[in-house]
């Protein structure tokens, strides 16, 4: 036994920095997080850090074609536009849906890519066990995955939707026909909507993550549940609308005496005004040979055009976003319920 030699390794003192980590606390604290949160940051920065590069790269890209936008359009507000600046406002007019239809998937991204793994990659592998053994409680555990990856979902929403705002504001004001401000393309991309709808992704990938434990069916899960949800939305977003009606009168009911609509309103329905005020489908008569002789039969004595002007978006973007607060408290419940079940 003389010829065994031992070596003794000090024991870590209370409250030390087992493992080496003191750098990795120290870079924390130069990211203002420590504990808890910068755990989480060290678990998921990966995916965390490629959501902001992707909202960097779309914001960067939204924000260079609305400086080409504003200068041509403030040349064709000043009378003298150049064919390159009239060219410029028609090829924004083509991509603007096609870029605000990429941005509307942002939800559906954050909540398959940051939410769905959020809580499942843990179960799944079965560190969430583990919880239960350190100084802090699941629930500060639960709280520091959501507040992190939350706040990172806002930051994307917000930098893009301020950038797509830039963009697609000049184009509504100038020619909204073009830019239809209450398709998903326009309307869920800028304002508080984009901001609910990042959180409401992250909520339901997070739910599906608790609930499944597994990664791959918690992503397809969310997916569907997105997909769901933002059909429905498409449906209901015409419901915060406050349109405004301009009607003529007097017997003119020809082609050129409907009323003219400002150029910055979308135009949501146009019919036939009755003497007794009631409405008639534009299509009235138009079968019969003498359309006028049989239109003053059906005692049509005018237009009625209802519209929806750009100015009304804002009023229109904050009501949608009270409904989606109670959708949003609602997943979080399920959420709230799902960590306590699952992790008790």
């Amino acid at each position: 036994m003389s010829g065994m030699s031992t070596t003794t390794q000090p024991l870590p003192r209370a409250g030390g920095d087992p493992g080496g980590s003191g750098q990795q606390r120290g870079a924390g604290r130069r990211f203002g997080l420590s504990g808890m949160p910068w755990l989480v940051w060290r678990q998921h920065r990966v995916t965390l850090l490629m959501l902001l590069a992707v909202a960097a790269a779309m914001t960067a890209v939204l924000m260079w074609l609305s400086g080409s936008v504003n200068d041509a359009l403030a040349a064709v507000h000043a009378g003298d536009p150049s064919p390159g600046e009239s060219e410029t406002i028609n090829s924004a007019y083509k991509r603007l849906d096609l870029l605000g239809l990429a941005l509307a998937c942002l939800p559906v991204l954050i909540g398959v890519f940051v939410g769905a793994p959020l809580f499942a990659g843990d179960l799944e592998s079965g560190t969430a066990k583990f919880v239960g053994l350190q100084s802090r409680s699941r629930g500060s555990w639960v709280a520091a995955k959501l507040g992190l990856a939350a706040a990172f979902s806002v930051a994307a929403a917000l930098a893009t939707g301020l950038a797509m705002r830039s963009l697609w504001s000049p184009l509504a004001e100038y020619r909204a026909i073009d830019a239809d401000f209450t398709s998903a393309a326009g309307f869920d991309t800028t304002g508080p909507v984009a901001v609910a709808l990042a959180l409401l992704g992250l909520l339901v990938g997070a739910a599906a993550g608790l609930l499944l434990r597994r990664t791959l069916p918690a992503m397809v899960a969310t997916f569907g549940v997105l997909l769901v949800v933002k059909t429905a939305w498409s449906f209901l977003r015409m419901s915060f609308a406050s349109t405004v009606t301009k009607t003529t009168g007097g017997g003119r009911f020809a082609q050129e005496d409907s009323p003219v609509i400002p150029r910055s309103a979308l135009e949501v329905d146009i019919s036939y005004l009755g003497a007794d005020g009631s409405l008639h489908g534009w299509g009235t008569c138009a079968q019969e040979g003498d359309n006028a002789a049989c239109l003053r039969e059906q005692g049509i004595v005018g237009w009625s055009v209802e519209y929806l002007p750009y100015s009304q978006i804002g009023a229109m973007q904050w009501a949608a976003t009270g409904a989606l607060c109670v959708l949003l408290a609602l997943t979080a419940a399920v959420t709230v319920y799902a960590a306590r079940r699952i992790l008790r």
